[in-house]
């Protein structure tokens, strides 16, 4: 059977690599008659020039981005008449004729025109490649850097927890009630950094404090099954972390942070007389000489915590290097650095101490380091072709110093991919490629393991009109363990996007998804207050199938609504299950179920000064009976024996509903807003399931006084000083305050 499965990996393998191959002669065949296309981009109301504004060349793998001028320059373009298209997020899209003749520089100047509602024009992580947000038929919701500045947070996952449809667990975030809380065990959301995947190979969870916030440009977070493009964690979504690009002229950002914790709720939950306070120093410089642009960032964290054991102190360093090798040709290394040490926190000592842990427990802490190193090679083969080449290498150590065990693990994961973008013809392009990761783990807590996944993907994008998009495509992974155990996943997915209106597109797909089982959860063995976890080698993949439905709406000038409707089918769900000895095994559950409705609403008034959104998630997640799916239906035709087992309980720590709103009003240098977040009762949970559990309601506030070079803002985070947990028995900050001073010279 292995061998079986091995020759047909090299079989799709081989395919792959002829389709390249035949793609590259192709490409190397045409002809030699070029020219270059040289131009601006301002604002068509008071022609100032637009940094960043992104010009492409359409029917072709071809484009460029304005400077701090507003000027681009595209060269080597096969001589011929094409369409030019420059978008730039808050800007109307233009698009422009021009022909390009032999051995000539063709000028072209863009005057785009401001729009009330700020959209994004284009996603790079729905379909591994830059794509129109009105062409892709997923969900994407986009964070951009100045909402991670107005929020003033200290790791990511903390500004995700507005974005529609997606909350976090202690860590766990969850897109659409996906991944519940796994106990720091293996992830249904897959982070990228730059396209490259940001994840441990041993407990195949999200480290936030590995990405510093200070040198995100964006984050595009892509809802459903993403497994058909990115294989396994993807199974319940994306999140891609674009990082700053080095600038053209020398700047150095400097940002210092400083916050305190109020009083608790209740006077008799006050734990200690210290000021519990926390506070944050990042620098950053950038610049550009000649074709190398480098970037390098170091950043300083400590804490006292609100908690008992709450304290923490993390180091972080991060260098970019971007080398324009020819017009061509692009080489990106990036590296990222992250050491600390943090006290641990597991429940609370009683409901009368909920700050303070069990007298056993004060005092345990852990450290950890993270490094990453990441490279990027791009080239553009000719107009049509483009390839790149990604290698990652990614560290992961922590080590405990609890009362009751040392555990430690060490994580290496090494990763390539090869990538093709192919344009067949002006509505019709392709994106092909391969890709290998190598994880080695040395665990006292997971053993002496290594694992090595092999795939192949591609996805067809066709415009069957000019209202018409399809996406088709697939991918096949090959698992196999050290231990024997090996799976190999075939994840297909179809995509169609219609735009009725230039005010209106409907989005639908459905895609296969799977997660293969991590170390942690497959080999587990250890005691820690109180709880025993064993392992379970014999944990079988996840799988799932992913639907939506949805539309974008451009109400007026002003207003801009979506919705969309999704439904998702899991099979082998992994969930840790508990006994009455305390003793905690992951293990396939039944079939499982979430489908549900997400409603968002956007708004911006008196020339952009005022903005206002409101969103809403229902989420209806549950196991199901095998009856009850369409999958039972057909093995039943079939003649196939399907399990009576029937369960209709609610899948834990999922709530069923999620209401984000913000308001925010700017007038002249002064901005001032207030975030609200509601989280309904959790139906179900399984560490301590007879505790008392409540809704979340979060109101924070804030104000800022912003100039040219520099900024003072102060939030208030919690500020009703609401009591509520995430899991059970770990109570969550109560209200406190940060005051920021930001300057760039």
């Amino acid at each position: 059977m292995i061998v079986i499965r091995i020759f047909r990996m090299k079989k799709i393998f081989s395919y792959i690599s002829m389709l390249i191959i035949l793609v590259i002669q192709t490409g190397f065949t045409q002809t030699a008659n070029h020219g270059s296309l040289r131009g601006s981009i301002v604002n068509q109301a008071n022609k100032e020039p637009l940094i960043g504004a992104n010009v492409i060349i359409l029917g072709t793998t071809m484009g460029a981005m304005s400077d701090l001028q507003g000027r681009f320059f595209i060269p080597r373009i096969p001589a011929g008449q094409y369409k030019v298209r420059a978008t730039l997020m808050g800007y109307k899209s233009a698009e422009k004729d021009v022909t390009i003749v032999h051995q000539q520089e063709t000028s072209l100047q863009f005057e785009l025109k401001e729009t009330v509602l700020e959209m994004p024009e284009l996603i790079v992580t729905a379909g591994k490649k830059a794509q129109s947000f009105q062409d892709v038929p997923n969900s994407v919701s986009l964070v951009t850097s100045r909402e991670i500045e107005r929020r003033n947070r200290v790791y990511l996952d903390e500004v995700l927890e507005y974005t529609p449809g997606l909350n976090v667990m202690e860590g766990d975030v969850n897109i659409r009630g996906s991944s519940g809380f796994s106990l720091g065990a293996g992830s249904r959301v897959l982070l990228l950094v730059d396209g490259i995947p940001m994840m441990p190979g041993d407990s195949g969870d999200i480290k936030w404090d590995i990405i510093p916030l200070s040198q995100i440009d964006r984050v595009e977070i892509i809802k459903g099954a993403g497994s058909a493009l990115y294989g396994s964690y993807a199974l319940g979504g994306v999140i891609n972390v674009i990082s700053k690009e080095p600038s053209e002229m020398p700047i150095t950002d400097v940002k210092l942070s400083a916050g305190v914790y109020d009083e608790p709720y209740y006077p008799e939950w006050k734990w200690t007389d210290r000021i519990l306070h926390f506070n944050q120093a990042d620098i950053t410089h950038s610049r550009k000489w000649k074709n190398v642009g480098w970037l390098i960032s170091a950043g300083r964290k400590t804490s006292t915590g609100y908690q008992q054991n709450g304290e923490f102190t993390n180091w972080s360093l991060l260098g970019r290097t971007d080398i324009q090798l020819s017009p061509q040709k692009k080489l990106i290394v990036q590296s990222n650095y992250s050491t600390g040490e943090y006290g641990e926190i597991f429940q609370w000592r009683n409901q009368n101490d909920v700050y303070q842990m069990p007298v056993t427990s004060v005092g345990d802490w852990v450290n950890s380091s993270k490094f990453s190193f990441n490279t990027l090679y791009r080239q553009l083969v000719n107009s049509k072709f483009t390839f790149k080449l990604r290698g990652s290498y990614f560290y992961n150590y922590w080590k405990h110093h609890y009362h009751d065990n040392d555990d430690y693990s060490g994580a290496k994961k090494l990763g390539f991919e090869f990538q093709s973008d192919y344009i067949v013809n002006p509505v019709h392009s392709l994106t092909f490629g391969i890709e290998s990761i190598y994880d080695i783990t040395n665990s006292a807590m997971f053993g002496d393991h290594n694992g090595t996944t092999l795939a192949a993907f591609v996805q067809d994008e066709i415009r069957l009109s000019t209202m018409i998009t399809t996406t088709l495509g697939f991918r096949y992974d090959y698992h196999h363990l050290d231990t024997g155990a090996e799976d190999n996943q075939f994840n297909p997915k179809l995509g169609i996007a219609v735009k009725p209106s230039l005010l209106t597109t409907i989005r639908s797909s459905v895609g296969r998804g799977f997660r293969s089982p991590t170390m942690a959860e497959m080999f587990t063995q250890t005691t820690t207050s109180g709880f025993k976890i064993v392992p379970n080698p014999e944990l079988k993949a996840e799988k799932a199938w992913s639907y939506e439905i949805g539309v974008n709406q451009i109400l007026s000038e002003n207003m801009l609504f979506d919705i969309a409707a999704f439904h998702n089918d899991y099979e082998n769900f992994i969930e840790p299950e508990r006994d009455e000895q305390n003793t905690v095994m992951f293990v396939n559950s039944p079939r499982a179920r979430i489908r549900g409705i997400e409603l968002s609403l956007q708004s911006t008034w008196w020339k952009k000064r005022i903005l206002a959104g409101i969103n809403y998630t229902y989420l209806d997640p549950k196991y199901i009976s095998k009856d009850k799916t369409f999958w039972w239906r057909l093995r039943q035709l079939s003649g196939e024996k399907n399990p009576k087992t029937s369960f209709a309980t609610p899948l834990a720590y999922r709530p069923q509903h999620l209401v984000t709103c913000a308001f925010s009003v700017q007038f002249g240098p002064i901005e001032a807003g207030v975030d609200y977040r509601y989280i309904s009762r959790l139906d179900s949970v399984k560490v301590f399931p007879d505790d008392d559990r409540v809704s979340q309601n979060i109101v924070d506030a804030r104000i800022g006084y912003h100039l040219k070079r520099i900024s003072v803002s102060a939030n208030a985070n919690n500020v009703l000083n609401y009591n509520y947990t995430q899991v059970e028995r770990n109570m969550a900050p109560m209200r406190h305050y940060v005051l920021t001073v930001s300057t760039k010279f």
